[in-house]
């Protein structure tokens, strides 16, 4: 099975975003995620921070415009990153359940965040806009 990470990021006016998360066949959408581009701008520091062989442990709180939260954890130790998305347990807001998880190189993480910084920038130069 594929283990690609692909970070894709269709900017919307008003710095919101429909964020995609997919490995393989399995992908984990954001619908209007706010404050899109300094998660985009965290993403290239952190992508930074790892390259220099830094270990990393980060939380980022990922919110769309209907205040929907989930969490965003990325660690990076030995050569080895992890990425995880949670949102809130239906059951209890207390607990958190896994929607999607990756584990690769940090060359490959690298690679998906070029790939999400050049979506963001190529809709900002060309004035390029998802409709949402």
């Amino acid at each position: 099975m594929n283990n690609q990470l692909r970070l894709n990021i269709y900017l919307m006016r008003k710095n919101r975003a429909c964020l995609v998360f997919k490995k393989g066949g399995i992908l984990f959408r954001v619908n209007r995620l706010v404050k899109a581009l300094q998660f985009v701008a965290e993403m290239e520091q952190l992508a930074k921070a790892i390259d220099m062989g830094a270990a990393q442990e980060c939380y980022y709180e990922l919110v769309d415009d209907r205040a929907k939260k989930l969490v965003f954890e990325c660690g990076f130790d030995q050569g080895v990153l992890s990425l995880c998305v949670w949102k809130p347990d239906d059951t209890s807001s207390k607990f958190l359940s896994k929607v999607f998880s990756w584990e690769g190189s940090s060359v490959d993480f690298r690679k998906a965040v070029q790939g999400l910084t050049l979506m963001a920038s190529c809709a900002r130069t060309f004035n390029v806009y998802r409709k949402g």
